[in-house]
């Protein structure tokens, strides 16, 4: 299995250096046609998102991943600082995939 991330170049290089393959997106378009590719992998384990295109994800992909356990999406903040912000019930209900 194997660990992706995808972000814009300044993040990849990061990732790059920690060993993980690295997908570049700069937009909303981008993201999604990446993501849709990524998805398809038969090998991706962890996909790493900059949290800019947490919003994105949600409305496109949430509900088709919410029927498989592979690959697991993770986000973490992005350089730009834009980080998805919500209260801790709303993280536990996105991370547990339930309604608290």
């Amino acid at each position: 299995m194997k660990l992706l991330f995808l972000g814009n170049a300044e993040e990849c290089m990061g990732f790059a250096l920690c060993g993980a393959q690295t997908f570049e997106a700069g937009s909303e378009k981008e993201f999604e046609a990446a993501m849709s590719k990524l998805l398809d992998l038969d090998d991706a384990g962890v996909i790493i998102v900059a949290d800019r295109f947490f919003e994105s994800y949600s409305k496109t992909f949430s509900k088709k991943m919410r029927k498989r356990a592979v690959p697991a999406v993770v986000f973490v903040p992005s350089f730009d600082g834009r980080h998805a912000s919500t209260d801790i019930k709303g993280y536990l209900s996105g991370v547990l995939g339930i309604r608290l």
